[in-house]
């Protein structure tokens, strides 16, 4: 019996793997509205994909004949949500002094057996970019897809008819995106960590050409190949902080700022360095006046993304709605839907494979009962690559 059930399961993966020979699987959805983010809405639209891929999105697209069609009448298509700077799924973050880590990855920690992956998926967000703590130069952030599954679960997912990629959750490395995909520098405005960031920095400016684990990751920051994340909590410390980044032009700067540094919104859009703010209203200093802080910073010419108020699983599970409210309150609609799709992209540097529904980029999209910024909008179904990882009860 023992020697049968191996039997039946060795069956059932393969039966659920492509057939060599059968050609390129090539999926359709035909919906009533598809949210490009970058081009526009199209009405009754068509989108084709290929090997994971978008290959044709419009009005007047051919359909193959060989084409697996999702009926999404009635529903709104839209790009995966992106979240540009989190640390859940991560151990506590460390404090301590200022420091330089550039050689430390989260890739090297990322354990993807955990249930809190699987909530985010279902509430829409297909990229993650993790993180990780610690004061001065922390290290180097992973540019994830939260797929995390138990290994017992996958072939219980496959019986039961869903669609899981075959290294979901079974390695790091099939959650991996790009493994080194930011530098992350959390700032204080005091002289040591000021000094732990220019020596390191000009260090790595005299050694170029080095192949040192600590230099290298500098040196690629230095150069523009990866961006830079500055978490910088309050307008003080900002003010202290933008003399510093000024010898180095070609740096990607990035700051995830705190809920005051509205005040300075014209001085971050005069250094065009785009700002991660949670989606919350907030209050003014010492009074119960609202200020929609994403509002202030967008309407200054700052390029923002949004990301959840609470970093958890039940903070990524409201942040349509968290999105929805500063849209009453006064955020240009089509500037949310950026600060969460293609904004967040660029800011990664991914913006050429993510955070728009385009010719040639990766098929991670979803499926909505409406407007994504419509009050009570529901996800029906979650595209991860040209396969459907989540269909909602």
């Amino acid at each position: 019996m023992k020697k049968n059930r191996i039997y039946i399961l060795l069956f059932l993966s393969w039966a659920w793997l492509p057939s060599a020979g059968t050609g390129e699987e090539i999926t359709v959805i035909k919906a009533d509205r598809i949210d490009t983010v970058t081009s526009g809405l199209i009405e009754n639209g068509v989108i084709v994909i290929r090997g994971g891929k978008i290959s044709a999105i419009g009005a007047d697209v051919k359909i193959p004949s060989t084409a697996n069609i999702i009926d999404a009448r009635d529903k709104t298509v839209f790009p995966g949500l992106v979240n540009p700077c989190s640390v859940v799924g991560l151990s506590g973050s460390p404090g301590g002094e200022p420091a330089s880590n550039p050689h430390y990855r989260i890739a090297d920690e990322l354990y993807p057996f955990q249930d809190v992956y699987r909530r985010i998926l279902q509430a829409g967000f297909t990229t993650l970019a993790l993180t990780p703590g610690g004061n001065g130069i922390a290290g180097q952030g992973a540019i994830i897809r939260p797929v995390g599954l138990p290994p017992r679960l996958l072939p219980a997912r496959r019986m039961a008819g869903e669609s899981v990629d075959a290294g979901a959750g079974q390695t790091p490395g099939g959650m991996l995106i790009t493994e080194s995909g930011l530098l992350m520098i959390r700032f204080e405005a005091n002289e040591k960590a000021k000094k732990v960031i220019t020596e390191a920095f000009e260090s790595a400016k005299k050694d170029i050409a080095s192949a040192d684990p600590k230099i290298k990751p500098l040196v690629r920051a230095l150069q523009g190949e990866i961006p830079t994340f500055v978490r910088c909590g309050w307008p003080g410390a900002a003010l202290h902080l933008l003399p510093l980044l000024k010898p180095y032009e070609k740096m990607k700067w990035v700051l995830v700022a705190g809920p005051e540094n509205y005040r300075i919104a014209e001085k971050l859009a005069k250094a065009k360095i785009p700002v991660i703010f949670p989606a919350q209203i907030d209050f003014e200093e010492f009074t119960r006046n609202r200020i929609n802080v994403p509002r202030i910073l967008a309407e200054a010419g700052v390029k923002i993304a949004c990301v959840p108020i609470m970093d958890n699983a039940e903070g990524h599970e409201d942040f349509l709605r968290q999105m929805a409210e500063l849209v009453k309150y006064g955020l240009d609609k089509e500037t949310a839907k950026k600060s969460m799709t293609i904004h967040p992209a660029q800011m990664l540097a991914v913006d050429y494979r993510l955070g728009s529904l385009e010719v040639g980029k990766d098929a991670n999209l979803l499926i909505l009962s409406a407007d994504p910024l419509e009050v009570g909008v529901k996800i029906h179904q979650v595209m991860l690559e040209g396969k459907i990882v989540y269909q909602a009860p």
